[in-house]
């Protein structure tokens, strides 16, 4: 039997921080995802207020397309999300900071996804 891969251990705790930043109750926090995800997409995503209590408590991992929406929305590099190597203090310090992005709303040739502009830091 092979061993099952190594998790994040800050990542649960940095969900928390990202929610809290955005001041979003869990409900609140699943529509935005969702609004997210599909504004990025194009494509529906369900996700369940409950299901972000698990990401909050360590009881799952969301899947690629909802830690992109989570960084997104706190306005962070990804990676200052997933690498443990930043700690949740760290972290905090730098939501809203990383960058900024601007989606456009017209198709870019031969794309019919919005277009996303990200910026440096602020």
């Amino acid at each position: 039997m092979g061993h099952s891969r190594r998790r994040q251990q800050l990542l649960s705790d940095k969900l928390l921080a990202i929610r809290e930043f955005l001041k979003l109750g869990q409900a609140e926090m699943a529509n935005t995802l969702k609004l997210e995800i599909l504004s990025h997409t194009g494509q529906p995503y369900n996700i369940k207020p409950g299901r972000i209590s698990e990401y909050e408590n360590g009881q799952r991992e969301p899947n690629l397309f909802v830690l992109i929406a989570y960084a997104r929305l706190g306005q962070v590099h990804m990676e200052s999300v997933a690498d443990d190597r930043f700690t949740v203090e760290e972290f905090r310090k730098l939501l809203g900071q990383e960058f900024c992005y601007v989606t456009l709303s017209r198709p870019i040739k031969k794309r019919n996804k919005p277009v996303t502009l990200i910026s440096g830091a602020l």
